[in-house]
């Protein structure tokens, strides 16, 4: 099942999304990740989200662990930003009726 994701419009969310997907590649759990990290469940999930504006601090206490520079987060994230979603992203992204 696809999940529902709106492009990104601010550069926390972009930073959200690069995040979780390396994440994800690396096959952890957000649990593992905050663990790891040494923060809370929560807030990794807010970071992820967007919904939380990561220091320069933990920006790259995620970097260590997922095993990238800083900066290549950084600019997978201003790509990820810049990119103008497709049509058929659009498509894909929209909400379900029920």
């Amino acid at each position: 099942m696809l999940k529902s994701k709106k492009h990104p419009t601010t550069l926390e969310q972009a930073f959200g999304r690069v995040i979780s997907a390396r994440r994800e590649t690396r096959g952890l759990s957000q649990v593992d990740l905050a663990v790891a990290a040494g923060y809370s469940l929560r807030y990794v999930g807010d970071v992820e989200r967007g919904a939380k504006s990561a220091t320069m601090r933990t920006m790259n206490d995620l970097a260590t662990l997922l095993d990238v520079s800083l900066g290549t987060l950084i600019v997978e994230a201003e790509g990820l930003l810049a990119e103008k979603p497709t049509a058929t992203k659009m498509l894909l992204n929209r909400p379900r009726r029920r």
